[in-house]
């Protein structure tokens, strides 16, 4: 009985904070959303000390994943979870690094809950089936997430029992009364089996956790349909495939962030409201006759792989970057949920890098299928914002037969987007380096994509149409935007392969183009298309 009344008291508690300004972080964080253009969820404490714990296993996750989250909102010491590319950008954060208990030792979940668990308001029990709903009810009251097992321990720590998860799917979820005290505004998809990660940012901002490895797209707009026009969806779903899954998000006017395999997001949020300035040299005066080449690297859309792979040898991290003009993707959102991975991606670009924003909006989206024209114009809006904090003034935008879309207009005609570099979903390449202008600023269409296991597409025969293509200033046969496969490169034999080094394969493009080709940076490339387009 007194559990029944200690749940009532805080339904009632928590139906209070989104009607009362200033009483919660949560309620101010989510109101936000109403009475300004807040487009990602953000920490509300910016950490100053950071505890490192190792990457948890099966049995801790979704307490430390919880515990993570709530501590963005509540401590100035916070949680950072040893995993993907934390060492590069932890010397930006600033803070002070705790990297063991004071006897030496690793921290765990109990230890954790030991120091940190009077930051949350309780804890909810769960099991393995009640896990991912116990991720929502968590986000709705912040609360930490604990399993049978590690129950003493939360007790021990003072915690209450807020609520009894287990055996909860997303439909008993979905009947409690926390779903409506879910944000509407922003929303996870991800399978329990990967926590922690996704777990913090679920807690920290108030959203929904859940995941469907149904195959009916219908059922999946379903799913998310609670949501409100320009929502933003963190995670993946490969159940469903990559074209279903944006498509019917696109439909109900949301984004995709692919972020399921990141970590720490709770935690650098906190750092957001740095600007970035790149490093991209000015181009040398060329007047002369030639083929003007841009390459922009693939996949910069992927925030997990922002803070995870991109800086390995193959890719970011290649010894021979610098060596030639090449484009880079970031997503729209780094800037705030990664600002510390941004800040090491800038700092160590070269003169030769340039940075462009991937794809199609503040998230993965296929804007010529969005049904409501202001919420594309408000996405736009908050796109052109979020690009003029990392300094990019080109859109990559990938779309499903979209290349003469309005939307792409709409996404245009904003201040600060200079051009649109587009690829389309069944063929990046499929309209064959084809420009359109809006307002005398150019959509360009990719005319080549190197990527291993398709025709054509190598890097001898891509330079090998390069080098007998035109050379007339004038013309816009004389441009080509080639989009490189991210997963396509060379193995040790030099064989061109799925999974081998991306670096290496531009380079023997490059080596093999004609004297009368010029690859040029990204803003370079759009300066001489519109002058030809105009």
């Amino acid at each position: 009985m007194e559990v029944f009344f200690r749940r009532i008291l805080w339904l009632f508690t928590c139906i209070a904070m989104l009607f009362t300004s200033g009483f919660s972080l949560a309620a101010r964080r989510w109101n936000n959303f109403e009475v300004d253009p807040v487009e990602y969820p953000t920490a509300a404490v910016t950490a100053d000390k950071l505890i490192l714990v190792n990457y948890p296993g099966a049995d801790e996750a979704l307490t430390v994943g919880s515990l993570q989250g709530v501590l963005a909102n509540t401590s100035k010491t916070q949680i950072l979870i040893r995993d993907g590319a934390y060492e590069k950008y932890l010397p930006y954060t600033g803070a002070e690094i705790v990297s063991a208990r004071a006897d030496g030792s690793p921290w765990d979940a109990s230890s954790l809950l030991s120091e940190f668990g009077q930051y949350a308001q309780g804890y909810v029990l769960c099991d393995e089936a009640g896990a991912a709903a116990a991720v929502s009810v968590a986000a709705a009251l912040q609360a930490v997430i604990v399993p049978e097992a590690l129950e003493e321990a939360a007790k021990s720590a003072g915690l209450e029992m807020l609520e009894d998860a287990r055996g909860w799917d997303d439909a008993a979820l979905r009947k409690s009364p926390y779903f409506a005290l879910l944000s509407d505004k922003i929303a996870i998809e991800q399978p329990v089996s990967l926590a922690p990660k996704l777990v913090d940012l679920a807690v920290m901002a108030g959203a929904y956790f859940g995941y469907s490895d149904s195959t009916d797209a219908k059922a999946h707009k379903k799913t998310f349909s609670f949501l409100k026009d320009n929502a933003v969806i963190f995670g993946w779903n490969p159940v469903l495939g990559e074209y279903d899954t944006v498509r019917s998000l696109s439909e109900i006017n949301t984004c995709l962030i692919p972020a399921d395999h990141g970590s720490n997001y709770s935690t650098l949020s906190g750092f957001a409201g740095n600007t970035f300035t790149q490093k991209t040299a000015a181009p040398a005066t060329d007047t002369g006759r030639a083929h003007t080449v841009c390459l922009v690297m693939s996949d910069g859309d992927n925030l997990q792989w922002m803070t995870t792979q991109y800086t390995n040898e193959k890719h970011y991290g290649s010894a021979i970057r610098g060596e030639f003009p090449l484009g880079w993707g970031v997503p729209a959102s780094i800037g705030t949920l990664a600002s510390p991975m941004a800040e090491y991606l800038f700092d160590n670009m070269s003169e030769n890098d340039e940075f462009i924003t991937h794809i199609s909006g503040l998230g993965y989206t296929y804007p010529s299928k969005w049904t409501n024209k202001t919420a594309l114009e408000v996405m736009a809006g908050q796109l052109a914002g979020q690009m003029k904090k990392t300094d990019t003034r080109i859109a990559a935008v990938l779309d499903d037969g979209g290349f003469r879309s309005a939307a792409l207009d709409t996404i245009l005609s904003q201040d600060g987007i200079d051009a649109l570099f587009y690829f389309d979903y069944a063929d990046y390449a499929g309209y064959k380096g084809a420009v359109r202008t809006v307002g005398g600023k150019p959509v360009i269409s990719a005319r080549y994509r190197l990527w291993n296991g398709i025709g054509g597409c190598s890097p001898e025969e891509i330079a090998a149409k390069i080098n007998a293509s035109s050379t007339d200033p004038d013309s816009l046969d004389s441009y080509s935007l080639v989009v490189i496969h991210a997963w396509s490169g060379l193995d040790s034999d030099g064989n061109f392969v799925e999974g081998g080094d991306t670096m290496r394969a531009v380079e023997r493009l490059v080596n093999a183009l004609g004297d009368d080709v010029r690859v040029v940076t990204p803003g370079e490339f759009v300066r001489r298309v519109a002058a030809a387009a105009n």
